[in-house]
């Protein structure tokens, strides 16, 4: 059986907005304080979505999370936001590989910035991504996709939500009313 492997390692920042709006943005408490996790597609539990939260991942003294996902569709450990401004700045360190054994199908790490309205509909997504070839993402007017490199070193991004959402013409910004952070796990197909 082929197999499609998806790895992210995370640690999001202090800072993650100006007035940390990201509960346990460190993870110094196990990942169901603070955000929810979601499985969909074939095979969701039978372990091959695996969610861990240890502090050996990075050699520091702060804990990360790994989300693993493998075979069909994919995994999200998300947070929801309310905003009342858009001058903020989101900051992560993070570690994004993804892997399939078949071009013809994609696997992919992402940490996404959704952007939703008042109903909670997603307006706009931001992803910082790693991704197999094959990959079908395309960045249009409510997608930005910003590609990271597939590698085991660490990288740290600081992104501007007012300036992120120029890059954004679908989405009228005084529309934006939420931010949900996630971290994303996708496989397409059984890889």
């Amino acid at each position: 059986m082929r197999r499609g492997l998806w790895l992210l390692f995370l640690t999001l920042v202090s800072g993650v907005f100006a007035r940390e709006l990201v509960q346990n943005g460190r993870f110094e408490l196990p990942p169901d304080s603070g955000w929810e996790v979601i499985r969909w597609g074939d095979f969701p539990d039978t372990g091959n979505c695996r969610l861990r939260w240890q502090h050996s991942l990075n050699p520091d003294r702060d804990f990360e999370v790994l989300i693993h996902k493998m075979l069909h569709q994919g995994m999200k450990l998300y947070q929801k936001i309310p905003v009342t401004t858009l001058d903020l700045w989101f900051s992560v360190f993070c570690r994004l590989t993804a892997k399939s054994e078949d071009d013809s199908l994609f696997a992919a790490a992402a940490v996404c910035l959704e952007y939703l309205n008042g109903a909670d509909s997603v307006l706009g997504e931001s992803r910082i991504y790693s991704a197999t070839r094959g990959c079908t993402w395309q960045s249009g007017p409510n997608l930005h996709l910003l590609r990271a490199p597939d590698s085991l070193s660490w990288h740290r991004y600081r992104i501007s939500v007012r300036s992120e959402l120029e890059s954004l013409p679908g989405v009228e910004p005084e529309s934006v009313k939420a931010i949900r952070v996630a971290l994303l796990a996708f496989v397409l197909g059984n890889c």
